[in-house]
């Protein structure tokens, strides 16, 4: 019994959304990930270095190679994320409880679970979903038992091989322990917090030669796509964020949570305003270093502070009876009538992100099927390497043609050279404005000649890789 709630809600979240939407393909660094650790199982040194790479993440890559030798291995990593989501979903309702009340946690995780921009992340497997889930969790832990110590640290460490904001965390809860801590705890808690870090740094030092490169190679795929990353737009973009990820009725009633939480659960509110606090200040100090504002770096504090308006609504029932608990009411009803006046808008940027996943999974089904078609393996084989218009395909159709690193590269922003193959989208009069706004234009060589085509994409070859036909 104690164990089949959270069961229950871990599964049950997963397989809803697996129901719901039907994820398949995973995001450009999820796959990247799974790409990297069949290199490493083919005794491959990985491409971190390559243009347009994303951060690697240790833990990811550790787990896509635990994944990696199952035939299944994108629909296993999809699931590792989605059930990680129904864990967060059910720490953020413990967490509630914990700190609140157990109506004012339902609320919060019903929020966690309806947000479009969460279940976006979880259905394409960011590696923020895991991270997010960790991060409750040490706070529920050292909510159950205040200076908890080791144990808090210890799930920080593992957060910390997925983002980095969980050093500073870690930092800020060393600081916390000391005074309390004896020498040899000290010792423990400094090794603990440091662990992520030093194992993040090796592992670029052994495969990049370069311990500090997923900070250089994350500011340098900030500045090939030129992300947003000046100190001078973190305001505004702090602030759009946290309203992208809530959306417009905890906009309101979050303040309200807050105003709530300073007058009557101070001492239990401390915890989640520190640490969503610390990590939007990690990502404000971002820019400073290169690092670009991009919103999921917000999802964790947005999540914590779902939980004030699990306490807006349902705080008045921690009064005891009279006019502040009646006042309190009325002011709870309404932000939760907030939420029920948004549901049609609500349902409807659901049924918008259904729209966008199925579109997605229709160019993604396409590229798979440029990777496994044989005309298009056999020109791979004898003319390597193949170039894609834009940087975007490139780790999906190196993982399906089983590519070595650097056997797929990209021809965007001439970021390297064009080669003997070019993978191009194919414009259909339906998706003709959808290519135009989200793909580079690419002239190919008069001399290369059509290869392979599908609903979505087409493969031109240059002159002796195969069978082709003459452009239109």
């Amino acid at each position: 019994m104690r164990f089949g709630p959270p069961a229950a809600t871990i599964l049950g979240v997963a397989v809803l959304l697996r129901l719901v939407y039907h994820p398949w393909y995973l995001n450009y660094d999820a796959r990247y990930a799974l790409l990297w650790a069949g290199d490493l199982w083919h005794g491959y040194r990985p491409d971190y270095g390559t243009p347009f790479t994303p951060t690697p993440h240790p833990l990811q890559t550790a787990v896509s190679f635990l994944l990696h030798p199952f035939p299944a291995s994108d629909q296993l990593a999809t699931w590792v994320i989605l059930l990680s989501f129904g864990a967060l979903v059910w720490l953020v309702y413990r967490l509630g409880a914990e700190l609140f009340s157990a109506w004012a946690g339902v609320v919060a995780a019903l929020v966690v679970l309806t947000r479009p921009a969460l279940e976006r992340d979880a259905l394409l497997a960011y590696q923020d979903m895991p991270f997010a889930a960790l991060i409750v969790g040490a706070v529920l832990l050292e909510a159950q038992r205040p200076r908890r110590g080791p144990l808090v640290l210890a799930v920080l460490a593992v957060a910390g091989l997925l983002r980095p904001e969980a050093w500073f965390l870690s930092g800020l809860y060393v600081l916390y322990m000391w005074p309390v801590a004896s020498a040899r705890t000290r010792l423990l808690l400094c090794g603990l917090a440091a662990t992520a870090p030093v194992i993040w740094m090796l592992s670029d030092l052994v495969i990049a030669h370069d311990a500090l490169h997923s900070l250089h190679g994350t500011a340098a795929l900030a500045d090939e796509q030129d992300r947003r990353r000046h100190i001078s737009q973190v305001p505004y973009w702090t602030a759009q964020y946290f309203g992208f990820t809530l959306r417009e009725p905890l906009v309101v009633g979050v303040p309200i949570g807050l105003l709530f939480g300073w007058l009557y659960r101070r001492r239990e509110s401390v915890l989640p305003v520190v640490v969503a606090a610390a990590m939007t200040a990690v990502f404000a100090i971002g820019p400073v270093f290169g690092l670009p504002l991009i919103g999921r770096y917000l999802r964790t504090p947005a999540i914590l502070l779902a939980l004030f308006y699990g306490l807006a609504v349902c705080g008045w029932a921690l009064l005891p009876e009279g006019r502040a608990r009646r006042n309190w009411f009325v002011v709870g009803m309404v932000a939760l009538g907030l939420s029920i006046a948004f549901i049609p808008r609500h349902v409807s940027m659901l049924d918008g992100l259904h729209t966008r996943i199925q579109r997605d999974a229709r160019l993604y089904t396409d590229l798979r099927r440029v990777g496994q078609a044989e005309k298009v393996r056999r020109a791979f084989a004898l003319c390597q390497p193949l170039s894609a218009g834009d940087h975007r395909p490139i780790p999906y159709v190196r993982y399906w043609l089983d590519g070595k690193p650097g056997s797929v590269g990209t021809v965007e922003q001439h970021a390297q050279p064009l080669g003997r193959l070019l993978l191009l989208p194919r414009s259909v009069p339906h998706m003709k404005n959808f290519y135009k706004q989200n793909f580079p234009k690419v002239k190919p060589p008069a001399d290369y000649g059509l290869l392979y085509s599908n609903g979505s994409w087409k493969v031109l070859a240059a002159p002796g890789c195969g069978p082709t036909k003459p452009l239109a």
